[in-house]
């Protein structure tokens, strides 16, 4: 993944290149992707463009003739999408319905420990968790991709995050001003439900789930970091790409 400073340099450059410019000003790239946001858009229509929300999912938002679309932008490669507090995760969990046994199982491997709330003696990688546990990774697996999860779970990482109060990505963006891909949030939406995504990680259709760091050399300046869960998706340029086919298809 891009660090955080070159994304933030990709989606300035972005807004630079849209804000304030005419439809017909735009170099190919980006008017193939104002098109795609607004099919009714006329050669000569302005174009304005913002950042996003601070710490929510759209990181732009484009407008044209009085009508707002919200733009989350990626860049790179291993693309972190989300990441939260695991007390907070959990309670989500909770809230959707996900049984409590497999809330245990969740946190058994976060943590690494043999315990439930990080305090063991003895840690473990991911990789030897999953080779001792397949079984249980397995069970916690077929249960969130279940489809009145996983949509639930879509929304939270890509599209809405932490509060039903939060703006709603409209389409995610992956480039930058001269090259890109992008996807509806309703075509990632049919795309994940519609493909079978097999992983010996614990994962939410194509997005994984991990410890941002899982501190095994109990080192304080990165203990607080065990608390923080991470979502990436490592395919996702070939999952728009994907996507993108299967558009051109239907049109």
């Amino acid at each position: 993944m891009g660090s955080n400073k070159s994304g933030f340099i990709n989606e300035n450059n972005l807004i630079y290149a849209l804000n304030g410019k005419k439809f017909k000003d735009l170099n190919e790239n980006l008017r193939n992707f104002t098109k795609f946001l607004f099919n009714n858009i006329n050669y000569n229509d302005q174009i304005f463009a913002y950042e996003g929300k601070y710490g929510q999912k759209p990181d732009l938002v484009v407008q044209v003739n009085g009508i707002s679309k919200n733009i989350s932008v990626k860049i790179g490669s291993g693309n972190s999408v989300h990441q939260e507090n695991i007390s907070l995760f959990t309670n989500f969990l909770n809230y959707i319905g996900i049984s409590q046994q497999l809330i245990f199982e969740l946190l058994k491997y976060h943590w690494g420990d043999d315990t439930l709330n990080g305090t063991g003696k003895t840690r473990v990688s991911s990789k030897e968790y999953k080779q001792k546990h397949p079984k249980e990774i397995e069970l916690l697996n077929t249960e969130i991709n279940k489809k009145e999860y996983l949509n639930k779970f879509v929304n939270r990482f890509l599209f809405q995050g932490k509060s039903s109060e939060y703006d709603i990505v409209d389409t995610l963006y992956y480039g930058n001003c001269e090259l890109g891909h992008w996807a509806s949030r309703d075509e990632i939406i049919n795309y994940i439900n519609s493909e079978n995504f097999n992983s010996d990680a614990i994962h939410f259709g194509p997005l994984n789930y991990q410890v941002w760091n899982r501190c095994l050399n109990f080192n304080p300046n990165t203990e607080n970091r065990r608390q923080v869960m991470q979502i990436k998706w490592p395919n996702l340029l070939q999952d728009l790409l994907n996507i993108e086919r299967k558009r051109k298809l239907n049109e």
